[in-house]
């Protein structure tokens, strides 16, 4: 009888410890996915504010060719001189 009682008792300890483990586990595991999407957020935000950047820094080149096409006449085959400071920043990259 006490044998039984004993065993039932090491049986449900077992359930608890194992259950608990468990539940460790999964909080880990939803720890890991929350500084996952904080992570791609930040990602994101980065990803939004290069891309900004880099159309504002495409910007001036686009507007000069834009500008020559409006000041040249279509039939020309001479390429347009370009500012000094626009030279300066295609040589940069």
């Amino acid at each position: 009888m006490y044998f039984r009682f004993a065993a039932a008792l090491i049986v449900v300890t077992a359930v608890a410890l194992a259950a608990i483990g468990i539940q460790k586990q999964i909080l880990s595991l939803k720890r890991s996915i929350s500084l996952q999407h904080y992570n791609l957020q930040i990602l994101e935000e980065k990803r939004a504010r290069l891309t900004l950047k880099t159309q504002q820094l495409g910007a001036p080149l686009r507007l000069e060719k834009e500008q020559a096409k409006i000041v040249d006449p279509p039939n020309t085959t001479e390429e347009t001189a370009l500012s000094p400071q626009l030279e300066y920043r295609l040589r940069q990259r």
